[in-house]
């Protein structure tokens, strides 16, 4: 195409082009990074390589990394030596790890909800979940088809923990009543760096971390703390001190000493700080506290606090009543049921209901936790901590944080928008942004 400046700009072959996750991807950017041949099949991107398959992990954004690929002994060529992409052949296993069937029931049965969850051919049981493109949505697609057709009521936060065919075929053969869920959830137990631990947000999941802990690298231990109360029989927490010491006890399970770095996005920061005091206040070293969004001065919006139906509609549709078509005097009016179900229909006709709300029951539990941490965070006040702080948040926004934070403070500006800092593209950056703190400290102001 032409450009004002009289310049014309090569937009590749339409042929070559594909949609992903609605972006438009240029299937020859791919390859100039990679080496590989790739194409679409089956609505994800496979890999051909003659060689080892390549780490793209920082070089492409995730979604341009194939999530399948195939080994050749060499590619095949048209006649004019051009490469044949019609004779590439049809991928017999869904990521670049050896195919190995199933070899029981429960494997069977998991690899078949695996292929018509995520819509991929031949799951073998070293098959990770994510790394075949599944996100939160379809996690807890995958945890409403096992509790349908192998009945069992598992937390999705297994999903994270155990993401193979392999490793959530173990969990399901244990008995329910042996297997309690765990709250601190490894995004990767692998590496000798000090361990990240991120603290869930309102709704109590963790699947925002996902990427993030991906972009960290694979030495960079990472750890996800779930709220309470999103599994049957639990309540959740009544105030942030309740939530901190349990975490406290949490985590020194997994890691009985330091030194540790905490985190967490919206409230998640806030009780992310609480926990890092009580560590320090125990003697362990806490070298760094990340806040995502979080707010020091009103960490839940005051009107959420202050009308249970507005908080209803943060929580099941992410914004305000006006947005889905409904009145707020009219929902005030009728029974929490009815106003439930009200705003269900609402959330779900624009495409807006929150993930871990698609049944009712799941709506009412969802909600609980929500309600519970909004109160439990939204009226607290933090005491001066003298650590080490850096804030993600938009420009000119601290939240208060530079009253809270007497260390070191980073601030990090970063879009209004606010969940994206934990997705691609920004969350390459903010990564490596951390680990840079985390070699080398946050330099002096």
């Amino acid at each position: 195409r032409w450009l004002p400046t009289g310049e014309i700009e090569y937009l590749g072959r339409t042929d070559h082009q594909v949609k992903i996750r609605g972006m438009r991807v240029e299937l020859g950017e791919i390859e100039a990074v990679s080496g590989a041949a790739v194409k679409l099949v089956d609505d994800h991107l496979v890999g051909y390589v003659v060689g080892d398959v390549p780490d793209l992990t920082g070089l492409l954004p995730d979604h341009m990394i194939p999530r399948r690929w195939v080994k050749l002994d060499a590619f095949p060529v048209t006649r004019s030596g051009k490469l044949d992409r019609a004779a590439l052949p049809a991928p017999e296993a869904v990521s670049g790890k050896p195919y190995i069937p199933p070899r029981d029931e429960v494997e069977a049965r998991l690899a078949r909800l695996y292929e018509e969850v995520l819509k991929v051919p031949a799951a073998g049981i070293l098959d990770d979940f994510f790394e075949l493109g599944g996100h939160s949505l379809s996690a807890l697609r995958l945890a409403a088809r096992i509790r349908q057709e192998l009945g069992r009521n598992l937390p999705v936060a297994t999903v994270l923990a155990a993401p193979t065919v392999s490793a959530l075929a173990r969990v399901l053969r244990q008995p329910e009543d042996l297997a309690p869920p765990s709250h601190v959830v490894p995004l990767n137990a692998h590496g000798d760096r000090t361990p990240i631990f991120f603290v869930h947000a309102l709704g109590g999941q963790v699947f925002r971390y996902h990427p993030m802990a991906r972009r960290l690298g694979p030495d960079q231990p990472v750890y996800a703390i779930a709220a309470r109360g999103l599994v049957p029989g639990e309540e959740p927490h009544e105030t942030l001190a309740e939530m901190a010491d349990a975490y406290v006890r949490d985590l020194l399970e997994v890691r009985p000493a330091g030194p540790y770095v905490l985190g967490g996005f919206c409230i998640g920061g806030n009780i992310a700080l609480e926990v890092a005091r009580r560590l320090r206040e125990r003697g362990e070293q806490v070298p760094l506290v990340v806040l995502f969004y979080a707010n020091a001065e009103e960490p839940v919006a005051s009107a959420s606090l202050e009308d249970d139906t507005v908080l209803l509609f943060h929580a099941l549709a992410g914004g305000p009543e006006e947005t889905l078509g409904l009145d707020a005097a009219e929902l005030a009016a009728q029974d929490p049921e009815e106003r439930l179900l009200a705003v269900m229909g609402a959330a779900d006709a624009a495409d807006r209901l929150a993930p871990d709300t698609a049944e009712v029951e799941q709506a009412r539990r969802y909600l609980a936790v929500f309600r519970a941490n909004a109160h439990a965070v939204g009226g607290y006040r933090h005491e001066p901590y003298d650590g080490d702080v850096a804030l993600f948040a938009p420009r000119r926004e601290d939240g208060g944080w530079h009253t809270v934070a007497k260390g070191r403070l980073a601030h990090v500006a970063i879009p209004e928008e606010r969940v994206p800092i934990l997705y691609e593209p920004l969350v390459a950056d903010a990564a490596t942004e951390i680990r840079r703190w985390m070699d080398h400290g946050i330099p002096d102001q």
